[in-house]
């Protein structure tokens, strides 16, 4: 399922965007931006729920719960369907081809070392970087930096992971609620990462992510029914989970031997470099093996498919993809055990429907 990036999440981004008067990459949503317009919020606050997809409303959540009952619209998200890629692309409107930032672990040539972006360490050793280290290389934009720019107020609000973020999603919805009620902001960017570490950990079934969603749903109701009446909140993922079933370790494999990098990204949209020699046999060997799980696309097929979105690519963008990339299309997800013999029961990142499919919430 590629994406077709002019009928995705970018679409509803350009929406509050243009709304709030900035330029977007892509065309806005006519149905959302009319919408919104109609009802001229003086507060538009953007809140993201971590792999709170489509199958994980349906799967968790009854028929008559609040987030079911406010669920406008449902599109695709980006590719590759994973945090870092999404929530970038979400902040600032541009796809991941224009961002530069694709997945967990990227190969930065500056430091020869294939780091995790968000982290600024090592992905496969414990070398640690200078917390802007990706950022200095690849910088980004996002809607709320940009709306400071031309004196319109905005925030971000994140969970524990930063020094002024909220411990539980219920000081989250009371900051977003305080907020509401006064006119300090016009824009807020909210993100909350609990389910999608609790469906990493346990499942997309699990009591604990089904009780976590439970939770969301009733301080979110809570925040609609105590909102000032100009706030207009939109709820959004980054992405869905699936349970997987099955895992193939590529390290020390008969795979190995191809490589001359690592592979990044995601396991379930990895980045494979494989040297000169192996590509032929690489390329009839995996697509015989992995047919029903895996599509593999040469460098420029992937280019050429626009799976990371079709405007102008970063400048470095290239050197962030090796020659090959595979994407998941079922249940099983590699790994690449040589540092961590890590596996999650619920994980994300490939093109199938639960992950691909997210919401549209407007309260």
């Amino acid at each position: 399922m590629i994406v077709d990036y002019n009928r995705s999440i970018l679409s509803y981004i350009a929406s509050i965007r243009n709304y709030l008067g900035l330029d977007s990459s892509y065309e806005a949503d006519k149905d959302f931006y009319n919408y919104i317009s109609s009802r001229k919020p003086e507060k538009v606050f953007l809140l993201l729920i971590d792999a709170m997809g489509i199958s994980i409303i349906e799967k968790l959540l009854p028929e008559d719960s609040f987030i079911r009952n406010n669920l406008k619209y449902t599109t695709n998200t980006v590719l590759p369907s994973t945090t870092t890629a999404a929530t970038t692309s979400i902040r600032n409107g541009k796809a991941p081809i224009e961002n530069a930032w694709i997945g967990w672990s990227q190969y930065l040539k500056e430091v020869d070392d294939i780091i995790i972006p968000f982290k600024s360490c090592g992905f496969y050793n414990d070398n640690k970087y200078e917390a802007d280290l990706f950022e200095r290389y690849v910088p980004v934009s996002a809607t709320d930096i940009e709306l400071n720019q031309k004196g319109i107020r905005a925030t971000t609000i994140n969970p524990s992971f930063d020094p002024n973020g909220c411990k539980s999603f219920i000081e989250m919805c009371d900051r977003l609620l305080k907020y509401s009620n006064n006119n300090e902001y016009r824009y807020i960017y909210a993100y909350w990462d609990q389910l999608d570490s609790i469906m990493h950990e346990k499942g997309t079934e699990s009591i604990e992510a089904r009780n976590h969603i439970l939770e969301i749903d009733n301080h979110l109701k809570r925040l609609y029914e105590n909102k000032s009446e100009d706030t207009m909140i939109v709820v959004v993922a980054d992405h869905g989970q699936i349970d997987i079933d099955r895992y193939y370790d590529l390290y020390k494999s008969e795979y190995d031997r191809y490589f001359y990098r690592y592979p990044t990204l995601e396991y379930r949209f990895v980045s494979l470099y494989i040297k000169d020699e192996y590509k032929d046999i690489f390329e009839k060997q995996f697509k015989e093996e992995f047919k029903d799980d895996y599509l593999l696309l040469s460098k420029e097929e992937a280019l050429d498919l626009n799976i990371f979105g079709d405007r102008n690519p970063h400048p470095l963008f290239e050197d962030f993809i090796g020659e090959y990339i595979a994407i998941a299309t079922s249940n099983l997800s590699f790994r690449y055990s040589i540092h961590s013999s890590q596996q999650f029961i619920g994980s994300h990142a490939g093109m199938t429907k639960d992950e691909l499919m997210i919401p549209v919430i407007v309260l």
